[in-house]
């Protein structure tokens, strides 16, 4: 496995594990009190857990693998890259269209501060998870 494709699979796994919790968390204290705050502070934590993780398996695959990991792009990565944006980007707009309906439904307050959030992160891991496919399948 090359040193894009395990970074790319390392940035999605972790981002399905880290914010999978949080929004697990958030949706089971919805309602609770002290919500927006308690929810600040574990979306710092996640930001924090999310860094940290995939610049420890960044490193990890670029020691092991120091030619790869200093190797400029070819046009196979740019490829890949540019696709996974392209899907990303119709994961962001429907989950933005999606948080748009859900206010005309009723969502109100910090519930969309936390849906926004989910279309972000949600159009990352579409990224990160179509990159990861995308090298496995050799895909451009």
């Amino acid at each position: 496995m090359a040193f894009r494709e395990k970074v790319a699979w390392s940035a999605f796994l972790t981002t399905l594990l880290i914010w999978g919790a949080y929004f697990a968390v958030v949706v089971a204290e919805v309602g609770a009190p002290a919500h927006g705050m308690k929810m600040v502070w574990l979306f710092v934590a996640a930001t924090i857990a999310q860094a940290v993780l995939m610049g420890t398996a960044t490193a990890i695959w670029a020691i092991r693998a120091p030619d790869e990991a200093n190797a400029r792009p070819d046009e196979r990565d740019q490829a890949v890259s540019r696709r996974a944006s392209g899907i990303a980007y119709l994961v962001l707009v429907l989950s933005v269209v999606a948080v748009i309906v859900g206010l005309h439904l009723g969502l109100h307050g910090s519930g969309t501060v936390f849906a926004l959030i989910g279309a972000f992160i949600l159009g990352e891991a579409a990224r990160f998870g179509a990159q990861a496919i995308g090298y496995r399948r050799g895909a451009a």
